[in-house]
Formats: C-alpha cells, sequence, structure tokens
C-alpha cells in the first residue's frame, strides 16, 4: 500500500522545473502545469516522483579573506619640504 496524502494549496509545476505551491492566481510565471489540487488525493510517492517534497540547501557562504593589518605609508609633511 502506498501513502496518500491531501495537499492544502495546489502544486505547480513551473516551466523551469521549479515546485511551487498556492492558487493560479498568485504563480509567478506562465506556462505552469497543476501537479495537485488542493483537497485531493495523491499517492505520495507519485508527487515525490514530481519533485515535492524536496528541499534543496541554500548555496554555501563563501567565507570573507582574512582582514590584512593596513601599513600606514603616508608621508609625513616635513619630509616633503624644500629646504
Amino acid at each position: 500500500m502506498s501513502d496518500f496524502m491531501k495537499p492544502k494549496k495546489s502544486i505547480w509545476k513551473l516551466s523551469d522545473g521549479k515546485i511551487w505551491e498556492g492558487d493560479f492566481a498568485d504563480l509567478p510565471k506562465s506556462g505552469a502545469s497543476l501537479i495537485a489540487k488542493a483537497g485531493k488525493e495523491y499517492p505520495t510517492a507519485w508527487l515525490k516522483e514530481q519533485g515535492w517534497g524536496e528541499k534543496k540547501k541554500a548555496p554555501a557562504k563563501k567565507k570573507a579573506a582574512p582582514k590584512k593589518k593596513v601599513e600606514n605609508k603616508a608621508v609625513k609633511p616635513k619630509d616633503t619640504e624644500d629646504k
């Protein structure tokens, strides 16, 4: 037996392959395909095959380069005067 679930929001597959949950009027892009309608039962395994339920990790942040100590190379005014 496979598990069934009733999604609370409609599940859409966008043209770029991403999954989006919500109403038709709120779709971020046109050309989306309805995968599951809110309130209807669907096999959980089939929804996972479509890409629903997969949480992708956020890209890792790059570590900042260690800060180097700034040397003060300013020339003192008395060294620049003409004698």
